[in-house]
């Protein structure tokens, strides 16, 4: 566990479960894949998905911490099964300055290893998780592989427009955030309306997140990132500031950085690379997606005040101020 939660111990203490929950399942692996799994699961990030399952999971008068801690331990093998396959998609050898499950096993072992993740977060789960709706958890996970075989399939398509990355991100991160907030809130059998509330939030909180994961990929320190900056670009993944920088040279009746990308092969050169991060710079590509990032900020933040429960506004808050301010 980071230090992330530090500020927040009863929340910490709660996600320490989960990581053991997540660490015990994974423990019951056969053979050499046992030790490189746990690796994977032992390499926690800030471990954003339980911890709004475990925040929302407050609004209401039962006792549901066992059940959160177990639908949380389910999200987050989710997620990291995703970041196999991720990495996967991406030929990509480090991941938080660690060697990948890819970069250890090839693509062939490491394709089975992150269903292997999925097959336990499935087996974690009871079947009866008080007032979910299996359609919403279908839904999320139909998005999130939708959105990844989607930018497979557009990889070193630069020129994609706006709203297909929106829809894009929504699949591949926003909806397990929405699943997340929504999950907590309906183990209490919650009316509609904080379903529904909790599920956007969730929402507009993971499009902020990937846009500020996207705009670091411009901005970010490689040594803090564990990877290089503009690893996304170098891949052939558009992001929303080049979209903007794009847009922005296009109404100044400019086309270097379009003549740039067109018909590059990627992965692009590192001279291709540094050359297209300074015009995205310059063409107020990054600044323009952080007014889209505080946007979807500040739509969560009304939501939340509309929960009525001080204790769950002021964790949600307090988390998206430090996702708002992070460097890597």
């Amino acid at each position: 566990m980071t230090d992330f939660w530090n500020d927040e111990p009863h929340l910490k203490e709660k996600l320490e479960t989960v990581s053991r929950t997540i660490e015990n399942t994974v423990a019951t692996a056969h053979g050499f894949i046992r030790p490189i799994l746990l690796e994977h699961v032992q390499s926690v990030g800030k471990m954003l998905r339980p911890t709004l399952v475990l925040i929302t999971s407050a609004l209401g008068e039962r006792s549901v911490t066992d059940d959160a801690i177990r639908v949380a331990s389910v999200i987050e093998l989710i997620h990291l099964a995703s970041l196999v396959h991720d990495d996967i998609i991406d030929s990509a050898t480090t991941r938080r300055g660690k060697s990948t499950i890819y970069a250890k096993l090839g693509a062939k072992q490491a394709v089975l290893a992150g269903d292997f993740l999925l097959a336990k977060a499935l087996l974690l789960t009871s079947g009866k998780e008080r007032g979910m709706d299996s359609r919403v958890v279908s839904a999320a996970l139909s998005r999130l592989c939708e959105s990844e075989l989607e930018q497979d399939a557009g990889q070193g398509d630069f020129f994609i427009p706006r709203h297909a990355y929106l829809r894009r991100i929504a699949g591949k991160t926003a909806s397990l955030f929405a699943l997340s907030c929504y999950a907590g809130v309906a183990l209490q059998e919650a009316e509609p309306l904080k379903l529904m509330l909790c599920h956007r939030i969730g929402y507009c909180m993971g499009m902020a997140f990937q846009i500020q994961d996207d705009i670091l990929d411009y901005t970010g320190s490689s040594s803090k990132l564990g990877k290089n900056t503009g690893n996304d670009l170098k891949c052939g993944i558009p992001t929303l500031p080049l979209m903007y920088a794009l847009e922005q040279e296009q109404m100044d009746g400019t086309t270097e950085l379009r003549d740039l990308l067109q018909g590059s092969k990627t992965p692009l050169k590192q001279k291709t690379v540094d050359r297209a991060l300074h015009l995205v710079a310059s063409l107020d590509g990054v600044q323009k997606a952080q007014i889209l990032a505080e946007s979807y900020k500040m739509r969560a933040l009304s939501d939340m005040k509309r929960l009525g429960h001080p204790q769950v506004e002021r964790q949600l808050g307090n988390l998206l101020a430090k996702l708002s301010k992070r460097s890597v």
